[in-house]
């Protein structure tokens, strides 16, 4: 009930952190440990054992994260493989590949990956906010439970009300809600265990049928437009898209700091007044960059896929971008999946425009 009119957005940013955690994996096994103040900051992997005490935020980055300790803050992790067992005073913020909780978290727990587990031991004292391909809560959440997955599992506790949305649902002997349970979910793909214990009431939304004729003329619009600017800027849509393989991290980064600076740009100068003509033009252009952004993401799969077969020049570029484009439109309708690949692909994408721009800044006085 509560998450009704925030699910979309909350997905759309739960994949855009999952980006930045998916591009983190690929970097080098270097490990670094930084204290700044109270604060860890982890490159590379990390493995805090007892003795490793945090007093402020944890921050890891890398490959894997094995959290045996008490951490005074909160917990941010961009990794592989996470396994959290210690206690979180603060709340945990993690996305990657395969995460795995089974330890106190005293506020929030807000986790996007592949695969999701909160454990017979977890106990999240508020909301958890769980996404993935698959979603296991067999721990206790004390407060709101969201889920957005290929598949949830529930056989533990929940506070309050909980929302699914997926394509199975699954609620087990040992699952206890106190409020409502609200899903979205198939109708033969809901199972019930009897001995399960629901309090409040059991709605079953609607599920969509499939898109509009407005979302499939503005997805398919995404190739003609996407055409017309390869065509008049073959150059630097190649060159944008050979940034994503040489600087994934730095890209997913600056796409992702950049979603979040220039809407707060453009409403600071739009209460100006003065600045009105400029926040109304600035965000015109912010949208069709946006809705631009995977070109460069379809331009390099393209490139991938057609390998020496390939051609140089527009002709080229213009059949490399095709190729791709229609596999990421492919990708986009695949539920639950779709919407996190297609998060990956604008952030990565609008930094990669971002970082060429400033490329092609810093060689004009040469030119």
């Amino acid at each position: 009930m509560i998450f009704r009119n925030y699910h979309r957005a909350f997905l759309a940013v739960l994949a855009s952190v999952l980006m930045v955690s998916t591009l983190s994996c690929v970097g080098s096994g270097h490990r670094s440990y930084t204290r700044l103040g109270d604060d860890l900051i982890v490159s590379g992997g990390a493995a805090l054992y007892p003795g490793d005490s945090v007093s402020g935020d944890a921050i890891v980055v890398g490959r894997f994260a094995e959290v045996n300790t008490g951490i005074g803050g909160d917990y941010l992790g961009a990794a592989g493989n996470q396994n959290i067992r210690g206690q979180i005073h603060g709340s945990i913020r993690a996305a990657g590949g395969e995460i795995h909780v089974s330890g106190i978290v005293d506020r929030n727990a807000t986790i996007a990956g592949g695969s999701v587990t909160l454990d017979s031991t977890a106990d999240i004292a508020r909301n958890a906010y769980l996404v993935g391909g698959n979603v296991w809560v067999n721990g206790t959440v004390r407060g709101n439970l969201l889920a957005s997955a290929g598949n949830v599992t529930l056989n533990g506790t929940v506070g309050r009300d909980v929302e699914v949305r997926g394509d199975e649902l699954r609620i087990g002997p040992h699952a206890v809600i106190t409020g409502n349970l609200r899903y979205r979910v198939p109708a033969g793909k809901v199972h019930i265990d009897s001995a399960a214990r629901i309090s409040g009431k059991v709605t079953a939304l609607p599920v969509s049928r499939g898109w509009s004729l407005t979302h499939w003329l503005w997805t398919l619009g995404f190739l003609v437009a996407g055409a017309l600017v390869v065509a008049l800027l073959p150059r630097f849509t190649e060159r944008a898209a050979e940034t994503i393989p040489g600087r994934p991290v730095r890209s997913g980064l600056v796409g992702l700091g950049a979603f979040i600076l220039i809407p707060l740009a453009i409403f600071i100068a739009a209460v100006t007044v003065i600045g009105l003509p400029l926040a109304i033009a600035t965000a015109l252009l912010y949208g069709v960059v946006v809705y631009l952004s995977t070109v460069p993401i379809a331009l390099w799969v393209g490139r991938l896929l057609l390998g020496a077969r390939g051609r140089a020049g527009r002709q080229g570029a213009l059949l490399s971008f095709l190729v791709g484009g229609i596999l990421v439109l492919v990708v986009e309708v695949i539920p639950v999946v779709g919407p996190i690949v297609m998060g990956v692909a604008v952030c990565v994408g609008f930094g990669a425009i971002l970082l060429q721009t400033l490329a092609v800044r810093r060689e004009a006085p040469a030119v």
